[in-house]
């Protein structure tokens, strides 16, 4: 599809819209909309289910808690709102002639009540069989600390791994590789800011501290045109926001580590909160006493640090400052009589976003991202040797990373319960650096050489639309354009996607899912492993971008009771200009001194060592699931 073509029908597709919602609007209708909130804490609840009484009329909080919802004026209606874990809650209200406010607080389902009513058979709460999204699996925070840990560290990604059509790499390592793709094709994003290495302990935990956040979201296929960037999957993570009623303190101690995280209002008000969450392993001294002593001096150990505030300035503008910094520091100490050895190896990821969400009426909501993130790896040795020559000094020193900065801008636009309008762009500017190393010895001299910061530019424009033509039809009909372009090369690509969903009797629905994803960064890695020396390197006028198209077949259901659902789920996806190391290549020393002590050549080291293909895969899923009944006051 060419660029003229595409604006084309994206013109189209927005006037259509237009359209209808005028159209719509012949007839008398009013919207409802505001917060969902946890009850005590404040705390916005993204996915909340809102319904009509008796209808399948209805829509879902998005990720900052609005929701809107427009129905025809009439004497009186009942919403139902209904969430995972939480009590349900009816209101009734007289819908006659002006659109409402109305912000709900839920209350957690453990709580003790006089009186309680089941009503997990209750039509008002949507059905898995009812949402048009496939190939998607919402964790809930309670499920991830209820999973017993290793070594008694909750992790978020290991939860994941127990998931269907998600695998794990080697034995203890925390990589995953979701329906056949490779751990560099899993966009991670914290706060809207993407993470490039999640791990630390070399692979054995991730970097996400379960007790700082509020919600986990993976997505394998049938990707809405909102998300890019990557082909495998999308793991979407929100911290929480804070406590604005009351403080909370709360620790835990592990085998190798201690965590807290601290909470509460900053302003009298209760407009304001903080959150401070804080983890750090103690390895580095529990091991020493077992350290021989010519090694006295060697440690390891990690560390995490999440932060965010926000403030509410009123129902129509919030703002949001939230960060995570960690790393990974290890230290090697070795003093012989002959000869005495000093190497370290760190690496660490940082990330930063401002937040303005802002509500220009009852059914426009817009949501603008300010985003920062850096990883960076380095590595160091100093050797020292006695001969009969003397004393002979050899130093090392590589290190390698990518730094984003980024502005993403969000709308979310509810005309009527048919269409559910979904536009927004995002730009990030890539620094690159391939490596930078050092090399000193006494006898050979001193050789540098360091690879120039490659700069990138990567956009991407979206607009989706959830459509419901029928009662019982839904689509998700979507269209992506992105490009990336450094200063010798530019690519511009079209990703259309597409979801439908057919509900049928006796809560059955067919399902199918279409997507084409492009990526433009690449992992080059010397094993399967997630280690931290992994290069992020982009695409340039020799390495292509990934490509690939996923087409899913399923079914959902949803069991009269309301308590178990199950899906099945068959997909086909291939892949193209799928990036890898050449056998007996290493990134950081081969190709520089290859160009060291040879004519330099018009590849970079990191390019001449590298090679595409092309890949396929294909399979079956099968997941049942237990909800946990919800309850309400009689």
């Amino acid at each position: 599809m060419n660029k003229p073509v595409g604006l084309l029908c994206l013109l189209l597709y927005v006037l259509l819209l237009f359209d209808t919602s005028v159209f719509g609007q012949n007839a008398s209708k009013i919207t409802i909309s505001g917060y969902i909130k946890e009850a005590g804490s404040a705390e916005l609840l993204p996915g909340v289910n809102v319904m009509l009484k008796g209808t399948r009329i209805g829509t879902q909080s998005n990720n900052y808690g609005f929701y809107s919802l427009s129905v025809l004026a009439q004497d009186s209606i009942e919403v139902v709102y209904s969430f995972v874990g939480y009590q349900v809650f009816s209101q009734k209200i007289d819908a006659k002639s002006k659109s409402l406010t109305i912000n709900v607080d839920l209350k957690p389902s453990n709580q003790d009540l006089e009186e309680v009513k089941v009503v997990a058979n209750s039509v008002e709460q949507q059905k898995l069989s009812e949402q048009v999204q496939m190939s998607q699996i919402s964790i809930p925070i309670q499920q991830i600390k209820e999973i017993p840990a290793f070594m008694g560290e909750k992790d978020v990604l290991k939860v994941l791994q127990l998931m269907p059509g998600v695998q794990k790499g080697a034995e203890g390592n925390a990589g995953i590789y979701v329906r056949g793709g490779g751990p560099d094709q899993n966009l991670l994003i914290l706060d809207d800011a993407p993470v490039y290495n999640a791990y630390h302990l070399f692979g054995f935990f991730s970097v996400f501290n379960g007790d700082a956040l509020k919600s986990v979201e993976l997505t394998k296929g049938g990707f809405p045109a909102r998300f890019g960037g990557r082909l495998s999957s999308v793991i979407e993570m929100q911290m929480k926001e804070g406590n604005k009623e009351d403080y909370h303190v709360e620790g835990g101690i592990g085998l190798i580590g201690a965590r807290v995280v601290a909470e509460g209002p900053i302003d009298k008000q209760k407009r304001s909160s903080f959150l401070v969450s804080a983890r750090r392993t103690y390895l580095d001294i529990l091991t020493q006493p077992l350290i021989p002593k010519e090694q006295k001096g060697s440690r390891y150990y990690f560390y995490d640090f999440n932060a965010k505030l926000n403030y509410d300035f009123g129902q129509k503008n919030r703002l949001f400052l939230s960060g995570y910094f960690g790393q990974d520091r290890l230290y090697v100490r070795d003093m012989q009589l002959q000869s005495k050895l000093e190497s370290s190896i760190e690496w660490g990821n940082q990330t930063a976003t401002i937040r303005w969400n802002h509500l220009y009426s009852d059914n426009l909501f817009s949501n603008l991202s300010l985003i920062y993130s850096k990883y960076d790896f380095m590595t160091s040795s100093l050797q020292s040797n006695l001969d009969a020559i003397g004393i002979n000094n050899f130093s090392l020193y590589y290190s390698s990373g990518i730094r984003d900065l980024g502005a993403k801008f969000d709308i979310d636009f509810l005309p009527n319960p048919i269409h559910t309008l979904k536009a927004g762009a995002l730009a990030t500017m890539h620094r690159f650096t391939p490596s930078a190393i050092e090399l000193q010895d006494d006898i050979a001299s001193r050789y540098k050489d360091a690879v120039e910061n490659i700069d990138a530019l990567e956009l991407g424009i979206y607009l989706e639309d959830n459509y419901k033509p029928l009662p019982n039809l839904r689509f998700n009909i979507g269209l992506r354009y992105s490009s990336f372009s450094t200063s010798e090369k530019g690519y511009h690509n079209w990703e259309p996607r597409g979801a439908m969903a057919w509900t049928l009797p006796k809560d059955w629905a067919l399902k199918a899912s279409y997507a084409v994803m492009n990526q433009y960064i690449h992992l080059v890695s010397n094993s399967g492993a997630s280690l931290p020396t992994d290069l992020w390197v982009p695409s340039t006028d020799l390495i292509k971008p990934q490509r690939s198209q996923q087409v899913a077949l399923g079914f959902a259901k949803d069991f009269p009771e309301r308590q178990f659902s199950i899906t099945l789920e068959g997909f086909y996806k291939t892949m193209n200009q799928i990036v890898a190391l050449k056998e007996g290549s290493s990134f950081i020393l081969n190709g520089s001194l290859q160009r060291f002590t040879q004519a330099k050549s018009q590849e970079s080291p990191w390019e001449s060592n590298m090679t595409a293909g092309k890949g396929r895969s294909y399979g079956a899923e099968f997941l049942l699931q237990k909800k946990q009944v919800s309850f309400r006051a009689g």
